[in-house]
């Protein structure tokens, strides 16, 4: 793996050329109809405008051959399911219809545990604080349909992940951020998607880098690495946002029950909107990630959380998750709901057929609010003390569970 490092940082800083920003439709290079371009004059990449795209190609004899990094193509066969057909875009051709595109292929290195193999992009900015505003991504076809032999993916509930590593060599600046190309995790069919038709996502956060390092990971992995074929298609790099975003879309559980000395893996699902996303929980202490989409929660007492999750749009969506220990006779009940409200002397009201013996009041930020409470159906609490904001309310009656939220 030091090896491949240190060919990665070679290969960085070795090319420079002046930069023009504009946008890179890769339509003025030259290709036969239903062709592509993988290396094969064993140049080692090819440039495009402001670009330089690295590959690796091997001919083995025999007419064969094999190759990763970047590739160039106009082929339009997004229907045949085989190993050969690796230069088409699932879409059928570039962005609004246009013919060139870039294909990546990430291989997996044999020799290190499989992890994958960046296939590598330079940037050759004359000004190093212009901003790249983002670029289009699709699926190639032979994965979009690998994916979709005997629905593997939605049967298996596979996701597939492209990070993106974005680094400075002229100075000390590096960042990252995952793009997630196909995803069936959710319980809601809606929210599963694969990027068979061109998405625009955001490429701000990559600031002043001038290095982009791509890797592939997936769900759908054995002992050798993924199985699902490693590659993607780029198009229109550095272009604005379009007019039409699909919708933003959420599916997060908020409830979880376990026994004591047990971990419960987080989920959070999203859809539309522009990529990437950011998970940003509150409690971070009980979770191994704190900014993870599916973060490992390890609590010793009923904990609630509150998730935060935004696309590079500006699209958010605030969701208060509640992890409850030693549940086993607790489960959610919609038989048992409560009247919560304030007062005009900012006195918590809550009335409810059931007799509460537990209430925990908790801010956005999951941090509890100490109370003096008496086991009642109908219970009176002065919070006048409490700025204004959201809080989170959850009563139990010990067999079930009721929690809303309420502002003040």
């Amino acid at each position: 793996m030091k090896k491949n490092l240190l060919l990665v940082l070679a290969l960085l800083i070795s090319v420079s050329f002046a930069f023009t920003q504009s946008v890179v439709s890769f339509e003025n290079l030259s290709l036969e109809p239903e062709s592509h371009y993988a290396g094969e004059d064993g140049q080692g990449g090819f440039d495009v405008d402001y670009l330089r795209f690295y590959n690796s190609f091997t001919d083995w004899g025999g007419g064969m051959s094999s190759w990763n990094g970047f590739a160039y193509s106009n082929e339009t066969d997004n229907t045949s399911y085989n190993f050969t057909n690796q230069f088409s875009s699932a879409a059928g051709s570039g962005v609004n219809n246009s013919e060139n595109f870039v294909v990546s292929y990430v291989d997996a290195d044999w020799m290190n545990n499989y992890e994958p193999i960046p296939a590598i992009m330079k940037i050759n900015k004359e000004n190093q604080e212009d901003i790249i505003p983002g670029m289009f991504l699709s699926l190639n076809t032979y994965a979009s349909l690998y994916m979709a032999d005997n629905d593997l993916y939605k049967t298996e509930k596979h996701w597939f992940k492209l990070k993106i590593v974005a680094l400075s060599t002229s100075s000390y600046f590096g960042t990252q951020a995952e793009f997630i190309l196909a995803d069936y995790r959710s319980d809601e069919e809606d929210l599963h998607f694969k990027f068979n038709d061109w998405t625009y996502v955001d490429l701000s956060w990559i600031e002043i880098a001038d290095s982009l390092l791509f890797y592939i990971y997936s769900s759908d992995s054995g002992d050798y690495g993924i199985n699902t074929p490693g590659y993607f298609c780029i198009d229109n790099f550095a272009d604005t946002y379009p007019e039409n975003i699909p919708e933003f879309k959420t599916d997060i559980k908020t409830d979880y029950y376990i026994n004591s000395g047990e971990t419960v893996k987080l989920n959070a699902f999203v859809k539309g909107g522009v990529q990437p996303y950011s998970f940003e929980w509150s409690n971070y202490e009980v979770l191994d990630q704190a900014d993870s989409q599916t973060p490992i929660a390890n609590v010793t007492e009923n904990t609630s959380l509150t998730l935060v999750v935004k696309d590079a749009k500006g699209n958010s969506k605030t969701e208060t998750v509640n992890i409850w220990l030693d549940a086993t006779n607790i489960s959610e009940n919609k038989t048992f709901e409560a009247k919560v409200y304030f007062n005009q002397n900012n006195i918590l009201n809550i009335d409810s057929e059931k007799e509460i013996n537990s209430l925990k009041i908790f801010d956005i930020t999951g941090k509890q609010i100490p109370i003096n409470f008496h086991k009642s159906n109908n219970v009176n609490i002065d919070l006048s003390f409490l700025p204004q904001g959201v809080y989170i309310i959850r009563l139990s009656d010990g067999i079930s569970s009721y929690s809303t939220k309420i502002v003040k």
